[in-house]
């Protein structure tokens, strides 16, 4: 009586862990194929080397970009150096690195946010199939980019075929004492600058002269805001206006008669305007001046005011952006 008892009480817990492994699978869309890519990316003049991986679940496969120095073909937020077909969706990133111009070492696992990722494949295969914006092929759906930044700072971007490019997760890597376990931390850190030749001059005198690392200016790169994006004054003729911000988030906005649309994102730094018709395509950039802009004016908000970026085209053609606030547009109307 005792055995069968026991006997049924593994039968029972064998089916609660059954049943909790199905609800996964279910939660996380652990069992499908998906087509993406995958690469990695640097902040300007802050190369690195490292191995960086991302795993599935199951840690059965995995995709890994290691050992080489990554700044002159590989940028800040950019996606898409590696493509893999019928793959199973990410689960895990794990990085570990050496910052050539902060001298210093880092290593970090991190989980990804499956549920956020399962939304992004799902939005893909119904909205977003038919746009290639960024120069993928129509059986990638997504591209997937990690931006490696001073201090450690590691961020994940996923970058669609709807004109846009989306920061998913941020995470923060530790300080490590050697790389691969196969170098003293100092003797490795002191050797490779020797060694490191970039195709920028610029990049080569800060490595050889141990320029400091731009912490504040990454800092105030990364920063979010939710704020309003609304267009004034443009044409029939311009359907959309696509905006990219300083932390390499981009969006596309449609010409909708002075709408505002509410957005979380990076503050702007380059505005290009039917970016996909060759005849009538313009690009402008903006001033890094924005974030310290940005910055101000979220500090003066009242309790239910929100930020707004006008985008207004005059009638000589000539684009004027404003940061304003939702409060200070609705007394220009009633004066």
């Amino acid at each position: 009586m005792r055995i069968h008892k026991l006997t049924l009480s593994f039968l029972v817990i064998t089916l609660i862990l059954i049943a909790l492994h199905v609800w996964r699978m279910i939660s996380y869309q652990t069992y499908s194929r998906e087509n993406y890519s995958f690469s990695i990316g640097v902040a300007e003049h802050h190369p690195i080397m490292g191995r960086f991986e991302l795993m599935t679940e199951n840690k059965n496969q995995s995709i890994t970009i290691s050992e080489d120095y990554k700044e002159d073909n590989a940028y800040w937020g950019f996606a898409g150096n590696y493509e893999f077909e019928n793959f199973p969706p990410p689960y895990t990133l794990s990085c570990h690195w050496v910052s050539l111009r902060e001298r210093k070492i880092y290593k970090g696992t991190f989980e990804l946010p499956h549920k956020t990722i399962d939304s992004l494949f799902k939005l893909e295969k119904t909205k977003m199939h038919s746009f290639s914006p960024y120069g993928g092929s129509d059986v990638y759906g997504y591209e997937f980019g990690v931006g490696i930044a001073p201090g450690g700072m590691v961020t994940l971007w996923a970058s669609g075929k709807h004109y846009f490019q989306k920061e998913i997760a941020t995470f923060q890597a530790k300080e490590f004492d050697s790389y691969n376990w196969n170098a003293v931390g100092d003797e490795l850190l002191n050797s490779l600058p020797e060694d490191f030749d970039s195709n920028s001059k610029e990049t080569d005198s800060i490595i050889k002269n141990n320029i400091p690392p731009e912490m504040e200016k990454w800092k105030n790169f990364s920063k979010k805001y939710q704020y309003y994006v609304q267009l004034i004054g443009f044409s029939d003729e311009v359907t959309s206006v696509d905006l990219e911000c300083f932390n390499e988030e981009a969006d596309r906005f449609e010409n909708s008669n002075g709408a505002k649309q509410l957005i979380y994102a990076g503050v702007p730094y380059r505005i290009d305007i039917n970016k996909t018709e060759l005849d009538d395509r313009k690009s402008y950039r903006l001033s890094e001046d924005y974030m310290t802009t940005f910055k101000e004016e979220k500090k003066n908000l009242a309790i239910g005011d929100t930020l707004v970026f006008v985008i207004e085209k005059s009638i000589n053609d000539q684009i004027k952006t404003l940061v304003t606030t939702t409060s200070k547009i609705e007394f220009k109307k009633d004066e």
